[in-house]
């Protein structure tokens, strides 16, 4: 007989080094337990979104969305909303704006700091009627993105950039005077809340540019482009806003409100023009007050050589070489003075330049 051998055992395994289990068991806490923060950041943050939008239903504004989604897991929380229409109700006149997307995102430790996308075209229509509104403007961008610092809710800065922005009217709501397309290679905006000055109503801290702005009138050729620039200071707003124009200019004016001009400079071709100073609104909603002008460029040597923004730097130029004194801007050539605007005409001097609309 042939001696045969025992069948060989299955290999048994050992328990794993205590120091694995233990490495184990934290990753597995670390995620469940950042998944529970992640999970109560966005409920967080969806509890504050329909706090703020049941508000602002009751106060006439309502937002809606064709299909809205929350996700980002797991460092951030992310929002969308399909086809969003904004809907203002309790302004004088209604307006509502539709645009195709939009999209926001925030870090799930810090939800109050909002990063967000807008993707055009847009329409904003103005009045009562759905169907006919009283004021029709489309809009369209390459790229729109904005960012919201909104600590306890309350919103304490925006900031907004576009770049390649085209603006129409609608040819169905234009008056007999035509309208204006606009358009600008880009545009950014910065608003900053800040403590009131006068301990009235709000301050607000603003700064606006444009470069390669062209507006061209309806039935009237592009006009060469324009850089723009704004810093300065809108005082004592009144908060809440009342509803109507003409309540929030009263509130304002009795809140002894005014806008501080830091810098206010436009560029054409070779021309520049700088102002700086403060205004008041008036009584009819127009701006009033006195304010530093500086003018460079080929007109303050001879008037009409450039024609510059619309034919106003001749203008200006003019005047300047009447009543200014020699100045400078970055090392260019430049005649300066002060402007005087008061009851809807602007002064340089004795002599009126333009005359301004009213804002409201």
């Amino acid at each position: 007989m042939t001696a045969q051998s025992d069948p060989p055992s299955p290999e048994r395994l050992g328990r794993p080094p205590r120091f694995v289990v233990a490495v184990l068991s934290l990753v597995v806490l670390a995620i469940a337990g950042w998944s529970a923060v992640w999970y109560f950041g966005t409920r967080k943050a969806d509890a504050l979104m329909t706090e703020w939008l049941a508000s602002e239903a009751v106060k006439g504004r309502t937002y809606e969305c064709s299909r809205h989604g929350i996700g980002g897991y797991p460092f951030r929380v992310e929002v969308s909303c399909k086809s969003p229409v904004l809907d203002i109700a309790d302004s004088a006149p209604r307006i509502r704006v539709e645009a195709r997307d939009f999209r926001a995102v925030a870090q799930v430790w810090d939800i109050s700091h909002v990063i967000f996308e807008i993707d055009g075209p847009i329409r904003l229509e103005s009045g009562d009627r759905r169907n006919n509104p009283e004021m029709a403007v489309n809009a369209d961008w390459q790229l729109l993105q904005g960012s919201l610092r909104a600590p306890e809710g309350r919103v304490a800065r925006v900031d907004l950039a576009i770049t390649g922005l085209t603006v129409t009217p609608d040819p169905a709501t234009l008056g007999p005077a035509g309208g204006a397309a606009v358009s600008a290679r880009h545009v950014d905006l910065h608003g900053r809340n800040t403590e009131s000055r006068s301990g009235v109503g709000r301050d607000y801290d603003v700064a606006f540019g444009a470069q390669d702005l062209v507006v061209t009138l309806d039935g009237r050729a592009a006009p060469e482009a324009v850089d723009v620039a704004f810093v300065g200071q809108f005082d004592s707003m009144p908060y809440p806003p009342p509803r109507e124009p003409e309540a929030f200019l009263a509130a304002w004016r009795e809140n002894g409100g005014s806008v501080a001009v830091e810098r206010l400079s436009a560029a054409q071709g070779d021309s520049e023009i700088r102002a700086s100073g403060r205004v008041v609104p008036d009584g009819a909603g127009r701006p009033e007050g006195t304010v530093t002008v500086s003018l460079a460029g080929p007109d303050i040597n001879t008037p009409g050589s450039a024609g510059a923004f619309g034919g106003l730097a001749p203008i200006i130029a003019l005047a300047l070489r009447l009543t200014g004194k020699p100045d400078q801007i970055d090392g260019r050539t430049a005649l300066s003075g002060e402007i005087e605007i008061r009851e809807g005409t602007v002064y340089l001097g004795a002599m009126p330049i333009t005359e301004l609309p009213r804002l409201f």
